[in-house]
Order: structure tokens, then sequence, then C-alpha cells
């Protein structure tokens, strides 16, 4: 284990080893010149459950997750749903499904407008995703990328079930695209076979393509095990963080800054015990205001997941693999202009403990799982200054009512989906929801997570925003935030590409 002196001083320090935090010490510490201290609190990805991305589920409740819930919620018929955070090295990219979806152009310009800088609108991301992207499908020079740290290809060994699932939303009038990315992340709507970052069966995470091979520069520090307690901030900068290390409380510094990649949960948390957020909540917990933010831990967006289920025949063959890798986008008339639904395929059956009570899935089962980007918004609140107690987690799932109108739209067309003569091989039988039950009740016992937390130090000029466009805290100088927190809302899918984009572009504007 990798020893750390008390008061010791390094140029940067970056906070959480995650998609983007792994990108920020990878590039800083390029520079053999510039001394970098990365910091997890969890360890080591070098587990079979890590490397091979088909065993992801045997990640969840494991010490490879924060394993946060969420408060009831009145509008899931008072239930509390888990709310699991990465923490290992790697962060989400180490435990997800293996997807690389990298965002619409309507995201990327809408961020670009609520900033009001063009740096983050499509066509200048879209450019530094083809520097991240070793892209190993069809050649699109427009928009894909080669030769780049991410090795990127097309899902390998695609089952019949995902082909006849991209067929099933082509008869509802959903086109098909080439690829999951590129000229698809342009239209409103569309289906493809999903872009992965595994190589030859093998994950290849944003931490091991941009740390694997250079972990031992000497002028990097990688402390796994190792929990960020707070910032330390001296007239209005910050100048390090604490530590919690072995159950003692260490101190250390940066000559330069600090940027905090611990994910959209735990970084409003560490923000909020190091005095920057709300002066009302923060003095509720006896910490001292150094800077009023009443936008830390606000904006909590994520999608919001209700999965369908339908029995699958006995003598058909399913895949093996709980991965989907076929993927469906659609748009939402009330609100035109972008795809706000995404529709993935697995075989098995992967409901809340409340709908398989309901509905006891069959022995042979495909799930379809659709998600929507909701209006709702939820909130991240201290619980106490203990930094290993969970914060209070109000995701806000259907707090408004368009998107309960939104999800039983999403519903009606995943059936028409998996009822359609395409899937029938694969779906004999419609068995949560079916025809004649209340979907409304089915929808709010439906409800789960897709962990696709952002949001909560969203980019911004208005007084709720926490960072501003170059990723600084308000009124803080020195201080960072490069993670999925920062986005200000919910991109189309998932959500580590994005957050591999922001570290890059973290990257790019400490090392100008």
């Amino acid at each position: 284990m990798t020893s750390l002196d008390d008061g010791a001083t390094f140029d940067y320090l970056v906070c959480g080893a995650g998609p983007a935090g792994s990108v920020v010490a990878g590039r800083l510490s390029a520079d053999p010149d510039v001394r970098v201290l990365l910091v997890e609190s969890g360890g080591t990805d070098d587990v079979p459950s890590v490397l091979d991305p088909d065993q992801w589920p045997l990640n969840l409740m494991t010490d490879r997750h924060w394993d946060f819930f969420a408060e009831p919620n009145p509008h899931l018929n008072d239930r509390r749903l888990g709310y699991a955070m990465a923490r290992v090295l790697g962060g989400g990219g180490s435990v997800n499904a293996g997807v690389w979806a990298r965002g619409h152009r309507t995201d990327w310009d809408g961020y670009a407008e609520v900033t009001g800088d063009p740096a983050w609108g499509y066509e200048q991301v879209l450019e530094r995703y083809r520097r991240i992207e070793d892209w190993h499908g069809t050649p699109d020079p427009a928009r894909r990328g080669t030769g780049g740290p991410m090795y990127i290809q097309p899902a390998q060994d695609v089952h019949p079930l995902f082909t006849a699932a991209l067929d099933g939303a082509e008869s509802t009038g959903i086109p098909r695209f080439g690829s999951a990315n590129g000229e698809l992340m342009e239209h409103v709507t569309g289906c493809a076979i999903l872009d992965e970052f595994n190589r030859d069966g093998v994950r290849q995470s944003p931490f091991r393509a941009y740390l694997g091979d250079h972990a031992d520069r000497p002028n990097l520090t990688v402390l796994t095990g190792t929990t960020v307690s707070r910032v330390l901030v001296s007239g209005g900068r910050a100048t390090g963080v604490e530590i919690i290390r072995d159950g003692k409380a260490l101190q250390v510094f940066a000559s330069g800054e600090v940027v905090l990649s611990l994910g959209a949960i735990n970084t409003p948390a560490v923000l909020q015990r190091s005095g920057i957020g709300g002066e009302e909540e923060l003095r509720g917990f006896g910490i001292p205001v150094v800077q009023h933010l009443p936008g830390v831990g606000g904006n909590l967006n994520d999608h919001i997941r209700f999965s369908c289920v339908w029995e699958a025949p006995d003598d058909v063959s399913l895949p093996l693999s709980s991965r989907s890798k076929s993927v469906s986008f659609w748009g939402d008339e009330s609100r035109p202009g972008g795809p706000e639904f995404v529709l993935y395929t697995i075989p098995g059956s992967a409901v809340s403990e409340e709908i398989a009570a309901q509905y006891p899935p069959p022995e042979q089962a495909i799930t379809l799982m659709p998600a929507l980007r909701p209006r709702s918004t939820g909130r991240v609140r201290l619980s106490g200054v203990d930094p290993f107690a969970a914060p209070r987690i109000d995701t806000g799932f259907l707090s408004d009512p368009a998107d309960v109108r939104s999800a039983l739209s999403a519903i009606e067309r995943t059936r028409e989906i998996g009822n359609s003569a395409a899937l029938r091989p694969f779906a004999a039988r419609e068995v949560a929801p079916r025809l004649g039950i209340d979907l409304e009740d089915f929808l709010r016992n439906a409800v789960e997570t897709y962990w696709h937390q952002c949001g909560t130090a969203r980019m911004g000029n208005d007084d709720q925003a926490v960072v501003d466009s170059s990723l600084r805290v308000r009124g803080i100088d020195r201080l960072r935030v490069a993670d999925a927190s920062v986005l200000p809302k919910v991109t189309v899918a998932n959500t580590m590409a994005p957050s591999v984009l922001v570290g890059e572009r973290a990257a790019e504007l400490l090392t100008r």
C-alpha cells in the first residue's frame, strides 16, 4: 500500500478515480514535471467481475459500490430506491454494462447555451470525441476518431434477440442506423447496435485507458482505500483536502489546483462538508459557511427506468450475457428537438421487487427497459458531517405530472415493440404490464434508476449554478469539479462517455 505523509504537497490533487478523474490524472501526469495525487475511496479494479463486462451485476451490493438508498418517494408509492454509486478504480466505468454513448447534438448545444460557452457545443465536443476514440467500426471520418486512448467498437457476438428488437423498433417507425453514436446522435429518432468499450471480451475502462500503463509514473501517486472528507479553503482559495486513510485524518496540499471527481452524490456532499453550499443548510449542521452556493446538491438528474417483461418460449435460446447490445431512441411530442426516451433489451427478468411480487417472472423471459429523461429533479443533502454517513437523496422521480404522461406513452410504445411480429420468436406472452391493469399504478411500482446520476454541481451563469463553464467552483479559487455532476441535465443515454469528455475538457483548462 502506498504511504503518504501528513502535510504532503503536490501540484494537483484529483479526488476520485472515476471516468473523469482518471482522464484528468492521466493527462496531468503525462508532464513529468507535474506532481499529481489521485485519491480513490475504493480498491483495485483487477477482479473478474470488473474485467469481464458480462459479470457487471455481480459488483452490486459489494465493496465496489457506495450502497446508497434514496428517501421514500410519495410519487413511487413511498418506495425507497437503491441508488448505488461506484467505489473502485475506474468508478462507473469499471462496474457498468460497458456502453459507450456520447450524448446527442441537442445535449451539447444546450450546455453551450446555458453556459454561454461554445466550447461545450456539439461541433467542438465532436472534435474532442474524435481525439478520445480509437474506433474499430465502419469508418466515419467526420464523426469518429482513431488512435485515441479509448478502444471503441460495435457490440460483438450480437444475438438474434437484439436484431429482432431493432426489427421491432423499425416496425413502429424508428429508423435504423449503423452506429449508436455518429449520425444517430444528430437525429430525434433511431435505433442501432450499441457501441462498447470492450476488447476481446475484456473491459477497457477509462482508468485502464488513461492510467493502466502509466500508474507507475514517478510523478503520480495513486491512493486507494482513501476517502476525501473536505476541501481545505483559506482566503477564498482551495489549498488542499482532508482525507481519511486507515481510520486517520490527514491533510494534503496542492500548490496548483484541487479537482473534485467524486460523482453526482459525493461531490456535492464534499462541497457541503467544506462549507460550500446553501447557508441555511450548512448552519443546520454547524458547518461554517465558506461560500454560499444554494445550487450545491440541487438539480439531481437521472434517467427514470420502468422495465416491461415478456415470457420467452421454452425452446428458444437466449443470450447468456445480461447486457443489452441494441438501443432505440425516440422523442416526446411535448418536448420536441431531441430524443427523450432510450430503450434497451436484455434476456431474463429485471424488474423492481414490487413488480416481481405482483407479476411473478417466468423461468424464461426477456425485458425491454425504457427510460425517460425527466422534467423532475431531485436533491442531495447531508445527513451529518461524518464523511462516511450516507447523504440524503431525493430523486424527485415523477414529481412532475408531465413525466407520468410521458412515461405512460413510453410504456405503450415499448409494448408495441415487444408485441411486434419481429420479436414474437422471443416474446410469447406479455407478463408485466399486461392488458387490463392500471398502468399508472404499474409505473409507480416499476420505476428504478439507470444509475446515470448527474447535475448536482451544474455549470451555468445563474444563481443556482455551482461551476462556471471552465468548471471552476464559483467564488473559490483553484477548485474545480470534473464529473457528471457539472452536466446541467442528463444526456440522452449513459453518462460515462460524457464524463470522459468532461475530464478531457478539465485537463485542457488546467494545462493551457
